[in-house]
Formats: structure tokens, sequence, C-alpha cells
């Protein structure tokens, strides 16, 4: 494949806002210290479809004081894959938990949504439905841990300082790195930014709000919780299915993406057919170069010399690369999930 502009396609976006990672986080119980922080490594991964691998990893901060009534949570989680294509993800959460109040952060849209905290959501119902398994150290700090099918966690005074999540060979883990107790946490450090609140209430309306792709994570608490109970042999019957599922907004964004791709490719090489000079030459693959800043945060390229041999090895590039993706259009408009574009990606 040629080096000016390979198929191979990342996508990086920022999602703002998302849910908590499941209800493990709930901050709306006192807890049995009176302030402290919690820095957290989150690592993951796994095969979500044949030639297709996951790598999540990120870093998450837990601030709160009064015992726990005021809390802050932020994480930053880059999820990528390699393989039959390149795909790479950036979520950003900050949520505060006030009271019986929960506040999420839309940086995208530059609001804030409020909504109250159900019932069955404190820290009192971490562990309904799980089974204690013993201690652990997390941390420097011996903890108590509990767990279901696909799901361990290990609480210190009533704190999670692991938390870990398998569902088909995908996993996820949320490990306290280092713990502060009693500490001085300021209210402007358990502050939002001043951005417009919409209050959401607790009981169902028939506003339809736009719903944003959730990190892997996400998908993988929802999905277990959903499978709680059920035969497992069955279960594993329908592997792929979850897998997909897990996949799904990775396979929107690559789908999309890659239609537009090919369609900025072939107006690069018109253009570069007609070009006299390099600033022409540079002018033509404007449009590649800011779709490569937008979504790959890649440095663009860039054309120096733009004499008969170099022109022609370039349009060769391009040819090349134009055929190959071509070639593939019809399987990838065809494909309906993640293993399907991951199949036509591979060939």
């Amino acid at each position: 494949m040629s080096k000016f502009f390979k198929i191979t396609v990342t996508v990086s976006f920022f999602l703002f806002g998302t849910c908590s990672l499941f209800a493990l986080e709930s901050k709306t119980e006192e807890y049995k210290l009176k302030s402290g922080m919690v820095i957290y490594s989150i690592r993951g991964g796994g095969i979500l479809a044949p030639d297709l691998n996951l790598t999540i990893i990120g870093e998450g901060k837990l601030r709160f004081r009064e015992w726990g009534k005021v809390a802050l949570v932020e994480e930053e989680i880059e999820e990528s894959t390699a393989g039959a294509f390149r795909n790479i993800e950036k979520f950003t959460k900050c949520i505060k938990y006030d009271k019986r109040q929960q506040f999420n952060v839309d940086y995208d849209q530059e609001i804030i949504r409020e909504r109250p905290i159900p019932k069955g959501r404190g820290l009192k119902d971490l562990t309904v439905g799980m089974m204690p398994h013993g201690n652990d150290v997390i941390a420097g700090r011996e903890c108590e841990v509990w767990r279901r099918e696909g799901v361990r966690i290990c609480l210190y005074k009533g704190i999670p300082l692991l938390i870990e999540k398998e569902l088909f060979g995908i996993h996820y883990e949320k490990r306290a790195l280092w713990v502060e107790e009693n500490i001085d946490v300021a209210t402007e450090q358990c502050t939002i930014p001043d951005f417009p609140v919409q209050k959401i209430a607790l009981f169902k309306t028939s506003i339809k709000q736009k719903k944003a792709p959730a990190e892997v994570s996400k998908h993988i608490s929802d999905i277990l919780d959903e499978i709680s109970g059920k035969n497992s042999l069955n279960l594993k019957k329908h592997k792929q299915f979850y897998l997909n599922r897990l996949g799904e907004h990775i396979f929107e964004r690559q789908k999309a993406l890659l239609a537009e791709m090919f369609g900025s490719m072939k107006r690069a090489r018109e253009c570069l057919q007609g070009a006299d000079d390099s600033l022409e030459a540079n002018d033509c693959i404007e449009e590649i170069n800011a779709f490569k800043a937008k979504m790959v945060k890649e440095d663009e390229n860039n054309i120096d010399t733009w004499d008969t041999a170099s022109k022609n090895r370039i349009l060769d590039e391009f040819d090349e690369n134009i055929a190959v993706l071509e070639s593939r259009m019809k399987c990838i408009r065809a494909a309906k999930n993640i293993t399907d574009l991951s199949s036509c990606m591979s060939r």
C-alpha cells in the first residue's frame, strides 16, 4: 500500500457527558470517609471480531466531601481497534453527584443535564445481587471483594477501588492507583463548568433526546445486566451477536467514514490530474488533509515537488488506493455489523 495515503483508517472524536460507568458509581449515600480522592487506571480490550482487536486505556479521578454526599467523577478513556481497520475514540466524562441530584456535563453541546438520582442507585445498593468473595489489597488498602457473573468489585469503606467486567473475552478494569483520605477538598474542587442547566425529570416523558454513542465499557455493563441469570450455554451460541452490539457505534462511524473517504480520494485524484505546480497540487489534497486533521489527528501531507516523475508517482498511489477501496465498497455498503465490516476490510 502506498505511503502517501493509506487505506488504514483511524477515527478520533470526543463524546462528553456520557452515562456513569454503571450503578456502582452512584455517590448518593455516605462513605465511611469524610472526604478524599482516588486516582484510577483504566485498562481493557479483547477480540471484537475476526482480525479486529480492541484496546481500552484511560484514567479516572474521584473527589468527594461531606462523607460522599458531594462527589465528582472524571474520566478520560481511549478505545482503539487494530487489525482489519483502525479506529480511535476518545471519551471524556465529568459527573457530579450532589445530595440527591446528578449533573452530567456535555462539553460538546456546552450544557449540563441535571436529574434526580433514582432510589436503588445509592451506595447501600452497590452489592445487590452480588456475593462476598473475601478480601483483596488495592492501592495499599484492604477492600471487600464482591462478585457476580462477569463483574468483580472491591470496596474500601464503601468506595470502589476495583471494578472489573468481562463479556465474551472483552474485559474492562478500573483500578485505584492512589488513595488519599480525609483531605481538604475545597468547594471549587467539586464544581463543574458554568454551562446552562437542562433539567431532566425522573419519570419518562415523550421528549426524545439524541443518544450519544457510549464507550464499550458502558455497553458491557448494559449487556451483563440484560443477560444476568440466563442460560450460559445458550448465551455462548449468541456470542458474536453480543460482540456486534458492543462494537455497534464503531461500525456505524467506520461505515460512514469509509464512504466519505472514498469520495474525497476520487475528488483529490481528479484535481491532481490537472494541477500544474506544487501549490495547486497541495490545494487538491486540502480536503483530505482537513479530513485527516479532523478525524485522524495525523500530520498533514504536503507535496514539495511536482515535476513529471513526482506527479506520476502520486497519481499512481491514488489510483492504487482508490482501486483497493472501490473493490471493497460493495461489501462495505452491505455490511450490517462490525463482523461484516471487519471481513470486508480484511479482503
